[in-house]
């Protein structure tokens, strides 16, 4: 790859803005909203004259590229005990408006923390300029109590700008479950003051149940695009295990002030307690693990996932202009298609204390220990069609395959003793959802393949779609848990489609890698990695060898600041009518030639809360300049803007109906 352009030029130009120029000096106005972009009635910029000049890789081949990564942890928190932090569920957001991501870390626990003598259950690191991460756990306010005290409980926080003022607030969540219903520190939004200082919200319940709110999920979206942000919670078991203390999904409206109504029913997202006709045609409670929400159909409008525990079916609702439509059984999302129990351990183990049972016929002689398991599985309950699914953790939306539609990574955690009927971690591509079924292509076929000897699992909690080499192909990362024998993975996709797996490669298969988020921490136009580990089911046996404490870790990406990129920072109008300001939901559009390039701006989702890098980065290979960018905002009118040609390598700056700010890197995110 050789770099073509010469950046004092750069210098010289500044910022510069489509259609309009701010000054002969090329200073560009600090306030998007005093832009005076002129866009034609088709929102096109007629007039190529005003482009900047070409920033350009020559790239020799198509890719991928060969990815490699440093580690940078030490270089970023220098100190004897640097990142020695717990990071079940790793969150990014820019706390502070400088457009430098920061990283909130959490260890999964609704119990207070004491701040003066922290055990560390969770941590708010400020980015200063990619050179340091910053401690702001205490000094934020984030973790305030309602009561005046610091230290609150925090299964995870995300983030959007909830009350319109350009700003990311803070979701900061906790369970209340069975035996924690007089929680001290139910969920709550911070409201951030405009500097990366927070106080509580407005009191409020984020359940549908009156007791209990066993919160594992949220998704941020404006499902009914009047411009403000709206909730969809997650909610597990109430009591691990129990599927009748199962709670209702719920969707939350949000009032664009920080306050929220329940309006899962008038929805139509209303489920029920289970019995066998609510298991029957999956209508019933859930044990939800994580949701999603994404725009499956194309249509403009995200419809909601639900990726549910117990080897439940997942959930499908198809979002049709503001209500729902349950879809569950027909999207070829709920489960695999494989219904074999008879090689389950637990199937084995009640066939051996219930023989004369006609279920048990020729069953196979188990391979575990039986006892205490002579009741762990039930005939006309483990062996029907919702039992005989995965243990989903999330869907992960992203067009894997560049045909311009939504595909889908299921990620699920599965054991040994459950046999094949379990879901395995796959990917599911889309054939013109809603009137055609997912599919899922064979796993050899794919390469998300992995090789197992005697007992085993695959305990994935998470995991990321991302362009990591910057070559126009979506690559797989998948998370783990605490479990033995699992990993960080990382799979790259190739020209024809199918993945190969990299992550010993590029050092990346770190053991117990529960957290992770794709960030460009450093603003060099590639995402790098957070990932965070957990050792608590690290034993002093285990192979690797258990570590002194959990870590956290960074991992610089040295090569896809390599590649020729789009880099879009999209804000939206907010209400009444335009879209979100966190444009969740905008889809984005970018064509070079014959090549189609779509990603959609998401929020937080998943399990204990994935959320990655607000700038989208989309590579596009040996392009250096691509034909056209097209906006299409989830906003009350659909509007549609369309910008071209466009150079890449550039931080595309647009604000709903105000034109395209072209930014270097340097003016983006400034390092002085």
């Amino acid at each position: 790859m050789k770099y073509l352009s010469l950046s004092f030029i750069l210098v010289l130009f500044g910022c510069l803005i489509v259609s309009a120029c701010d000054g002969a000096d090329g200073e560009v106005d600090a306030g998007l909203d005093a832009v005076d972009a002129q866009v034609d009635d088709a929102g096109t910029d007629p007039d190529i004259d005003n482009l900047p000049p070409a920033i350009c890789f020559e790239i020799e081949e198509s890719g991928p590229f060969a990815l490699h990564f440093t580690e940078v942890s030490e270089q970023l928190d220098p100190r004897p005990n640097g990142l020695a932090m717990n990071g079940n569920s790793v969150t990014i957001a820019d706390i502070d408006g400088d457009h430098w991501p920061d990283i909130v870390l959490a260890r999964g626990r609704s119990d207070r923390e004491d701040p003066e003598a922290p055990i560390g259950r969770y941590h708010l690191l400020r980015n200063d300029k990619g050179q340091a991460l910053e401690n702001w756990t205490w000094s934020s306010g984030l973790f305030a109590t309602r009561d005046g005290a610091q230290g609150r409980g925090a299964q995870f926080v995300v983030f959007g700008d909830v009350d319109n003022d350009g700003d990311q607030d803070a979701f900061v969540t906790s369970r209340v479950d069975y035996g924690n219903e007089e929680l001290p520190d139910p969920p709550s939004w911070f409201i951030n003051q405009g500097d990366g200082s927070f106080v509580i919200g407005p009191e409020q319940w984020f359940s549908t149940d009156e007791i209990y709110a066993p919160l594992v999920s949220a998704a941020l979206l404006d499902y009914d695009h009047d411009g403000n942000l709206d909730m969809f919670l997650g909610q597990h078991y109430a009591r691990y295990g129990y599927m009748s203390s199962c709670t209702q999904d719920g969707l939350f409206r949000g009032d664009g002030a920080g306050g929220f109504s329940d309006v899962t029913v008038e929805a139509g997202l209303e489920t029920w307690e289970i019995n066998d006709y609510t298991a029957a045609d999956a209508t019933n409670h859930k044990p939800t693990w994580g949701v999603t929400a994404c725009d499956l159909d194309g249509d403009g409008w995200d419809d909601l996932l639900s990726a549910n525990y117990a080897r439940m079916p997942n959930g499908v609702y198809r979002n049709t202009g503001g209500t729902f439509e349950d879809l569950t059984l027909s999207s070829g999302l709920a489960h695999d298609d494989i219904e074999e129990f008879r090689d389950n351990e637990f199937y084995k183990c009640y066939c051996r204390y219930h023989q004369s049972h006609p279920i048990c016929e020729d069953a196979p002689l188990p391979r575990l220990n039986c006892q205490g398991l002579e009741n762990a599985w039930q005939p006309d309950f483990d062996d029907q069609h919702y039992r005989l699914g995965g243990n989903t953790s999330n869907l992960i939306c992203g067009d894997l395959d560049n045909d311009g539609d939504t595909d889908v990574l299921r990620v699920e955690l599965t054991h040994y003793h459950v046999g094949i009927s379990s879901d395995l971690t796959g990917l599911l591509y889309n054939q013109g959802f809603p009137d055609e079924a997912f599919v899922a292509p064979d796993m050899e076929d794919t390469g998300l393949v992995r090789d197992h000897v005697g007992w085993w699992n695959e305990g994935d909690l998470g995991g990321a779609l991302a362009d990591l080499d910057n070559d126009g192909r979506l690559d797989v990362l998948v998370a783990s848990s605490d479990y033995p024998d699992t990993y960080m993975l990382l799979w790259q996709q190739q020209v024809d489609g199918s993945f190969v797996g990299i992550c010993h490669d590029t050092n990346t298969c770190l053991a117990r890698a529960h957290g992770l988020a794709v960030v460009d921490y450093d603003r060099d136009g590639d995402y790098d990695l957070v990932v965070g580990t957990t050792t608590q089911r690290w034993y002093a046996a285990d192979n690797p060898p258990r570590p002194d404490r959990d870590y956290v870790y960074v991992y610089r990406n040295d090569t896809g600041q390599s590649s020729n990129k789009l880099m879009l920072h999209l804000t939206g109008a907010g209400a009444p009518m335009g879209a979100n300001r966190n444009a969740y939901g905008a889809r984005i559009e970018v064509r070079a030639g014959s090549d189609l390039y779509v990603r959609q701006v998401q929020g937080p989702h998943g399990l204990n809360g994935f959320q990655h890098d607000p700038l989208v980065i989309i590579g596009v290979g040996a392009h250096c300049q691509v034909d056209e960018v097209r906006i299409k905002w989830p906003n009350a009118e659909g509007t549609e803007e369309v910008f071209g040609p466009v150079q890449a390598n550039y931080v595309l700056n647009i604000v709903e109906g105000q034109g395209l700010i072209y930014q270097t890197l340097e003016e983006y995110a400034p390092r002085g």
